[in-house]
């Protein structure tokens, strides 16, 4: 439970009708981790039939995130590779990209990593929009991973891969601030409501730990001035065949739209303040926009028709 949250009564973006909660990074909430591990589609002999090993909660600071005095900085995971080179054959064989059968750890890992550090804030967020916003001082994480953050909704009676991705998980940008903005409707009473971060990748080796780089995100002020500064207009959302982005007062910079399982599907550059995306060639479904000015990111969810 976060020991402090502000709220505001802010529409953003558009109007739905329920009550809004707005949160950001907080040093002093509860900081919950869980990993998610699976096999490396690039191994020949995988332990899991080539999918899904594992999942369970994780301490934070075994995900490799750092929750600091004033910022968390999130890093890929090496605990898997660094407790296998104590362990057994096995072990090095499981974790790492071992030639030899374990004999010997390879320089590489060997698992794909979903390691997710969030906060659950409670019963008493569902039925109500929730806007997760905060700063991203520095990410300089390596091409073999991505780092996200999210609001997910998940069901407690759904199977893992229905429960995967949550409601939203977009991935950070290179800096500035972001937001994203789940509806009431989406949090619906019975569902638990998590927000934070995720670092998805293969389990790394911890002699590539500063080459392998990291992110590092911080709290931003809740004020009311700060979230009307930047509004954007999305019509007509549903839609069969193109959206129109417009913004209140800032050039768009770029336009990256992403599918509910975050792979990135369009992006666009049009620099100016009113733009359309081509929904055309998308199949029928929800699709996240991350929409970045020189003020920030902000992330608008499209319906395709």
């Amino acid at each position: 439970m976060m020991k402090k949250i502000t709220l505001l009564f802010t529409l953003l973006i558009t109007s739905y009708g329920f009550s809004q909660n707005t949160v950001t990074v907080d040093v002093a909430a509860t900081w919950n981790g869980f990993m998610n591990v699976f096999d490396n589609p690039a191994d020949g002999t995988p332990n899991c039939g080539g999918g899904y090993c594992f999942g369970s909660g994780w301490a934070v600071p075994d995900l490799q995130t750092v929750v600091g005095a004033s910022n968390i900085t999130l890093q890929p995971n090496y605990n898997g590779y660094a407790n296998s080179l104590g362990g057994s054959n096995g072990d090095r064989d499981y974790w790492t990209n071992s030639s030899d059968g374990g004999v010997t750890a390879g320089p590489l890992g060997n698992k794909i990593m979903e390691a997710s550090t969030f906060v659950e804030p409670g019963a008493g967020f569902n039925g109500q929009d929730l806007t997760f916003t905060a700063n991203v001082v520095s990410n300089s994480i390596g091409g073999n991973w991505t780092a996200e953050y999210f609001i997910k909704a998940l069901d407690p009676n759904a199977s893992f891969s229905d429960a995967l991705n949550g409601a939203y998980v977009i991935p950070l940008p290179a800096s500035g601030t972001f937001s994203v903005t789940v509806t009431g409707a989406e949090l619906a009473p019975g569902l638990i409501i998590q927000y934070g971060f995720r670092v998805f990748g293969i389990n790394a080796n911890p002699a590539n730990e500063v080459a392998n780089g990291s992110v590092v995100v911080e709290g931003v002020s809740l004020s009311t001035t700060d979230f009307n500064t930047v509004q954007y207009n999305t019509y007509p959302n549903p839609t069969i065949d193109s959206w129109t982005v417009e913004s209140n007062n800032v050039i768009i910079n770029s336009i990256q739209v992403f599918d509910a399982l975050g792979k990135n599907v369009l992006s666009i550059v049009p620099n100016t303040n009113k733009t359309i995306i081509d929904a055309s060639n998308l199949k029928s479904g929800i699709y996240f926009a991350k929409v970045s000015s020189d003020s920030g990111t902000s992330s608008i969810k499209l319906v395709k028709n």
